[in-house]
């Protein structure tokens, strides 16, 4: 009898909500406390239910969900630090509040810092321009560097078939292309001409030109094949909005990450309130990857005057170590594989 009279009191009073795996689904924007510059970094993070399992995405690559308890989760997912070591860091948080927040460690336990992830906002679109400044120099970008994403089978056959000891571009000097050159550990100069914007990379002394007079893209533009590809921008309010076309094959990591000429990578640039400037990049090539690649940068302005002077690069080295190895003949028969 008396657990029909407690379980009658019970009825009455508020019960905590606890929260479903359904609760977690949909896109947040990550933030960690060390990235792979031991900033904080930002990044995508997509919760989604197949089958009735929760599965995540970080930056686009696949995560892995280990434990949903309630309102408390936890997720690992690999990045790569400046060195192109591959690391695992593991996310363990509780949902709260509409936020999700919590510890990441490394794989031996080391603490690396907090975490947090809101739910993302779709930004209004297509507003009356009202240009920033965003000219000048911005110091290297803080990421999250996510290592993997999910590739077709075209996507991993050439991947599988790269060699990153001969044929990655930068050891012949030749430009590494906009998407790894954007999230590279290196300066770039912003400079506005005639109205056009001019972004100077200190990586190769590239320079990359955004054309902001209401252009169309050129009609052969599938045929363009160029390293920074053909960049249309425009101000949607506050934020510089770009879209890039025309780039040649190339990759996107020194891991042999490819793309193929028909990617799109779309780009928005915008200052938070204490000055630093984030940039949104998404880029679609279905040709390589099941779903797009997302990344978020954040560049500060250097606290110290700092000019995007002269490179020095030279392949001399590089052929004279494959002939001192044996390996010229394998890099002349590997020219299918040059990009």
């Amino acid at each position: 009898m008396r657990f029909f009279v407690i379980a009658a009191c019970l009825i009455g009073l508020p019960m905590a909500s606890v929260a479903q795996p359904s609760e977690f689904v949909g896109e947040w924007l990550l933030w960690v406390e060390h990235g792979n510059r031991t900033r904080p970094a930002y990044g995508s993070l997509v919760f989604e239910q197949h089958g009735g399992a929760l599965v995540a995405f970080v930056e686009g690559g696949p995560a892995d969900v280990r434990a949903v308890d309630g309102d408390r989760i936890e997720f690992a997912f690999d990045w790569s630090n400046l060195q192109d070591q591959v690391l695992i860091s593991t996310l363990e948080g509780r949902l709260a509040d509409g936020v999700i927040e919590g510890r990441m460690r490394a794989e031996d336990g080391t603490d690396r810092g907090a975490w947090r992830a809101t739910r993302a906002r779709d930004a209004e679109r297509n507003l009356p321009p009202d240009p920033v400044e965003l000219t000048g120099v911005w110091g290297p970008p803080a990421i999250i560097s996510k290592h993997s994403f999910a590739l077709t089978a075209a996507g991993l056959e050439a991947e599988e078939a790269y060699d990153a000891t001969i044929d990655d571009p930068m050891l012949r000097c030749v430009s590494d292309g906009l998407i790894r050159m954007s999230h590279g550990p290196w300066h770039v100069e912003v400079i506005e001409v005639r109205g056009h914007l001019y972004i100077l990379h200190e990586d190769l002394q590239e320079i990359r030109r955004v054309y902001m007079d209401g252009r169309s893209f050129p009609d052969d533009i599938a045929d363009a094949e160029r390293a920074m590809g053909y960049s249309i921008g425009h101000w949607d309010g506050s934020t510089l909005a770009i879209e890039t076309r025309g780039l040649k094959a190339n990759l996107w990591d020194a891991g042999g990450m490819p793309f193929t000429s028909a990617a799109v990578v779309n780009e928005r640039w915008s200052l938070d309130d204490s000055g630093q400037l984030h940039i949104e990049i998404t880029l679609d090539d279905p040709a390589n990857f099941e779903r797009p690649v997302r990344m978020h940068l954040v560049r500060e302005r250097p606290t110290e005057s700092f000019e995007v002077g002269p490179y020095s690069c030279d392949p001399h080295g590089f052929y004279r170590g494959l002939e001192f190895e044996g390996r010229l003949e394998e890099y002349w028969g590997r020219s299918g594989n040059r990009l």
